[in-house]
């Protein structure tokens, strides 16, 4: 498998990035016109892509700014691949997937990467890609129906460009001062109330962002 070739940090922050693609939401916003200005693909990128759930992965994981940036150079290339690849099939990516049993499965990815990130016994018997793996075979319903197509090629490369730009911006943060017990913690709430979302949970969508930011104002007051 080709994220074996990733540390578990990176391959967490690659999972979180990648869940927009597979869960239907990033072909959506395509088709739809969405993402069609310069504004469009800085508001998906910053919500969509490098929100809180990114954040929160990325800061628990590294245990430093350079381990932080490492990471998101990792990822880089694997996500603007998988962007490529929605953006060919945007067009008829909800004949070729059903949706909730996508939605299922990435809720419990998410659930599980919070797990990792806490440490919980038995945590390692749920390995994060094997979940999003099995739920994309289990979701699909007619692989034949897939019509590539160049429309959407250039906005979808430039939002997932935007948000690992975002990224290591954000990983410039000095993390050697933060309390990362904080960070864990709070990293780990987010994704939960995300994967919960995915089960069709009301959650308000600026709650995560909310306690990503309380876990970090946190940690600073105790560096």
């Amino acid at each position: 498998m080709v994220l074996d070739f990733l540390d578990d940090g990176a391959q967490r922050l690659l999972l979180v990035l990648c869940l927009p693609l597979v869960d239907g939401v990033f072909a959506t916003l395509l088709v739809t016109g969405a993402i069609q200005t310069f504004s469009d693909v800085v508001n998906v990128a910053l919500t969509i892509f490098s929100g809180a759930g990114a954040l929160a992965v990325l800061y628990s994981s590294a245990d430093s700014g350079r381990e932080a940036r490492r990471m998101v150079k990792q990822v880089t290339p694997f996500l603007l691949g998988g962007a490529l690849v929605i953006s060919l099939i945007a067009p008829v990516f909800a004949s070729v997937f059903y949706m909730e049993r996508l939605k299922y499965a990435t809720g419990l990815a998410i659930i599980a990467i919070a797990a990792h990130i806490l440490e919980l016994d038995h945590a390692e018997k749920f390995p994060v890609p094997a979940i999003v793996v099995t739920g994309l075979v289990v979701s699909v319903q007619s692989p034949a129906a897939a019509a590539p197509s160049l429309e959407y090629v250039v906005p979808a490369l430039g939002t997932a460009a935007m948000a690992v730009g975002v990224l290591y911006l954000a990983s410039l943060i000095d993390i050697e001062r933060m309390d990362l017990d904080y960070i864990r913690r709070g990293g780990a709430m987010v994704l939960c109330l995300i994967g919960l979302s995915q089960f069709g949970l009301a959650v308000p969508s600026e709650l995560g962002l909310a306690v990503l930011a309380l876990s970090v104002f946190a940690s600073l007051r105790k560096g």
